[in-house]
């Protein structure tokens, strides 16, 4: 690695025989990446389950977003469940071409989201289906990348070698796109959130005077560098591992926090609709709302997934900490 001295990489190459004699980093590694391609899809999948058992209140929706037209508020339903269905069980069952389809429907799918629903002027939900496709296109990278490991048909050509190499390049520009993309959620929360957490800490009044009214905007500043620095790591890929496992960790407490939806399903109380466009301060049923936060925990799930490629994939050599390739586990080096 570049600008890394002999000792400090020979004692790398240590601490890591160190570990692997203790954990098996390449069963680990798979498993998380197991875990990784379950989460992303999560969202999916959870949602063409909606539209599968709850068509009817799924056509309401459609109504609801703006579609005038009777036959649209059961194609677009229809629509959603074969792409997301289809998508989402071609990344699961399949590692090479099918995978790669899996991934474009998805991201078609990513695209298309906002607009059905209305949602387009929501930047929270539009910024966490942009992580989502960060997620998607380091996925789609990995898989590419993996096509041109396998061994060329009938020998080795100028003209394969060379197709080989451009699928290559293409799929390091990828990977460097989903890098940023994969941050953009986090981006959303430096700019909106962290006043509200800072506020929520008590310092003192908004505008109030003296140390605890600073004291107030400096945890906002502080909390805003700290989310803004971290995701300038991973842009440019400079400890992008690490930091994508803390986020991710950061992303799953949160929505576990914010978002338990099994708890509504057991209340018989009326709840204030918050943060959907066009339902704004509609009174809903326990149940409406258990259904509402269930999306959004699941969308909060496949941010955590993307993240996680993010840590099983690394930045690739379009990054600060990979330029001369990741470093191989012993484990992986002794496979032949």
């Amino acid at each position: 690695r570049a600008g890394t001295s002999p000792l400090l990489r020979s004692m790398l190459e240590r601490y890591k025989v160190t570990v692997e004699e203790r954990v098996n980093l390449k069963h680990v590694h798979r498993r998380l990446q197991v875990v990784a391609k379950l989460l992303i899809v999560a969202t999916f999948v959870e949602d063409a389950l909606r539209m599968l058992f709850k068509f009817d209140q799924q056509q309401q929706s459609m109504e609801i977003a703006g579609w005038t037209s009777p036959a649209l508020h059961t194609l677009l339903p229809l629509l959603s469940l074969a792409v997301q269905s289809c998508g989402a069980l071609l990344v699961l069952a399949s590692s090479g071409v099918g995978g790669e389809v899996g991934c474009y429907l998805l991201l078609g799918w990513c695209v298309w989201h906002p607009f059905m629903y209305g949602q387009a002027g929501n930047r929270e939900f539009v910024l966490e289906t942009a992580t989502i496709s960060g997620g998607l296109l380091i996925l789609l990278s990995h898989l590419l990348l993996l096509r041109t490991k396998a061994p060329l048909l009938g020998g080795v050509s100028s003209a394969a070698a060379q197709e080989q190499k451009d699928r290559t390049a293409t799929a390091h520009r990828i990977q460097a796109v989903g890098r940023v993309l994969v941050v953009s959620f986090f981006l959303y929360v430096a700019a909106t959130k962290t006043h509200a957490w800072s506020v929520s800490l008590s310092l003192g009044p908004e505008d109030g005077p003296g140390v605890w009214g600073w004291g107030t905007r400096t945890v906002e500043l502080l909390l805003s560098l700290l989310i803004l620095y971290l995701c300038w790591l991973v842009v440019i890929g400079m400890k992008s591992r690490g930091v994508a496992l803390l986020l991710a960790v950061t992303m799953f407490l949160a929505a576990v926090w914010m978002h338990p939806w099994c708890l509504f399903l057991f209340s018989s109380r009326t709840y204030t609709m918050q943060g959907v466009v066009g339902m704004e301060g509609f009174e809903v049923d326990a149940f409406t709302m258990a259904d509402h936060h269930r999306y959004f925990f699941f969308q909060s799930m496949s941010t955590v997934g993307a993240l996680l490629l993010l840590v099983v994939h690394g930045p690739g050599p379009l990054s600060a900490d990979e330029q001369d390739g990741p470093l191989e586990f012993a484990s992986e080096k002794t496979v032949a």
